[in-house]
């Protein structure tokens, strides 16, 4: 059974009894999750990406397996854009999230 940390969008996760190896993802692939667009990006006290708002009407799709480190999209690889979105519907972002769940297993 997948676990996962997101509570507003769709999550992929590792199975329960996943390893905890250096290097999961060449097995068991990338976990994307669907969340509303994050917005008003800031360092926080650590020096850690923090968005204190989001706009549900615009969605996006976070992968870290991928390298997207959070933060802002523009400061992700080309790649990590493309996947992130912004998407116009918690519907296409869940439905993007699911292709490249199946395209990386």
């Amino acid at each position: 059974m997948p676990v996962g940390d997101e509570l507003s969008g769709l999550r992929i996760g590792k199975p329960a009894n996943a390893p905890t190896d250096p290097d999961p993802i060449s097995d068991y692939g990338h976990f994307p999750y669907a969340r509303p667009l994050r917005l008003g990006w800031q360092h926080d006290a650590t020096g850690k990406w923090n968005s204190p708002s989001e706009d549900h009407k615009l969605w996006e799709v976070f992968c870290a397996e991928c390298g997207d480190t959070d933060g802002p999209a523009d400061q992700q690889s080309q790649a990590v854009q493309r996947l992130r979105g912004p998407y116009p519907s918690e519907h296409r972002a869940k439905h993007a999230a699911t292709k490249h769940f199946e395209k990386t297993r």
